[in-house]
């Protein structure tokens, strides 16, 4: 069986300093904790507007932060077991979450209301996507019962289910252009399917990870695919055509997450060997590496790559910000 999230059961208790760190590369990243979960914090995601993040935690709840402040904004409770993914709509009115109580649930982005929970899925929900379109109708959900399945949000429903891996699914993510639905697994592979809603079979298996592959990305264009896997391996393809142009070492371990600037370019990655790292996918050129200090399970950016928030292992959320932001802020 893959990485199950809800194993991490050590919770660290810590105030909340401020903290700086010095970092390697062409840019340096100020590090402070805004907040804290009461267990790990499982997963990040920014929304649209880059104005609010969402975090999940082992502890069963999801909390919502303002950018670049850092206030804890709301407090959702509702799930039953861990939260292992979140994901905000396309137009930010919503948010959608994956948990090990084998349901996905939607939630109000601007009030924490619960609006549906979502069941089918025979295992908990590993990965859940929300369509990012304006209308944000659909959320992809990817479980360790071997399938992806599509929901539609008008109807409370399941549209249909992908089959196809061999092995507990991992990450799931909706290309831009809303054309396909990418999805990964512990068999280590990468399937690529249609979002029309009469298709059910696998477009393409992208095959090359010699390790389960736990996340998987779109860039903003749509043509770009990032993956990375639990040896600490990022892989970059070129979509539709699923080639890869990319392959290289990035991390000591497991990589949970990743995420993609708006340049289509730049790439951030964290890991369980407690390193934040800023790529240029163009060269593989390492930008900035940090070492946090803790295991980091989840990672997101905001558009510019000038703030990058991580969920770590000790339950904290942590922003990081780019040295220059600080400066011009502060009118210096």
């Amino acid at each position: 069986m893959g990485f199950l999230k809800k194993t991490i059961l050590i919770i660290l208790i810590i105030t909340y300093p401020v903290q700086f760190l010095w970092s390697e590369g062409n840019y340096k990243y100020d590090m402070r904790i805004v907040g804290r979960h009461d267990a790990d914090v499982l997963c990040v995601f920014v929304n649209e507007n880059n104005t609010k993040v969402a975090t999940g935690s082992l502890d069963e709840t999801i909390k919502v932060w303002s950018i670049p402040e850092g206030k804890e904004l709301l407090h959702l409770k509702g799930h039953f077991g861990a939260v292992n993914s979140v994901s905000f709509s396309g137009n930010d009115k919503w948010i959608a979450s994956g948990s090990a109580d084998m349901t996905v649930r939607e939630w109000d982005a601007t009030t924490g209301e619960q609006l549906n929970i979502l069941t089918g899925h025979t295992d908990q929900v590993i990965g859940v996507y929300f369509s990012q379109d304006d209308s944000s109708t659909f959320i992809a959900s990817t479980s360790f019962d071997k399938t992806v399945k599509l929901w539609d949000t008008r109807l409370a429903s399941e549209i249909k289910t992908l089959r196809g891996h061999t092995k507990p699914t991992n990450s799931v993510a909706y290309s831009y252009d809303g054309k396909f639905i990418a999805s990964c697994s512990d068999d280590s592979t990468i399937k690529i399917w249609s979002t029309d809603l009469t298709t059910k079979e696998c477009l393409k298996t992208l095959r090359g990870h010699e390790a389960p592959v736990l996340a998987v990305l779109y860039s903003f264009d749509s043509k770009l695919l990032i993956s990375a896997d639990q040896n600490g391996v990022i892989k970059v393809w070129d979509m539709p055509e699923g080639t890869c142009r990319l392959t290289f070492q990035a991390h000591k371990q497991l990589i949970q997450d990743v995420s993609i600037a708006e340049d289509n370019k730049t790439i951030v990655s964290a890991s369980l060997d407690s390193t934040v790292k800023l790529w240029d996918i163009t060269t593989g050129e390492n930008l900035m590496t940090l070492n946090a200090g803790v295991e980091i399970w989840g990672v997101d950016m905001v558009s510019d790559a000038s703030i990058i928030i991580i969920g770590c292992a000790d339950g904290t959320v942590r922003f990081l910000t780019r040295e220059q932001e600080n400066k011009k802020r502060k009118g210096k």
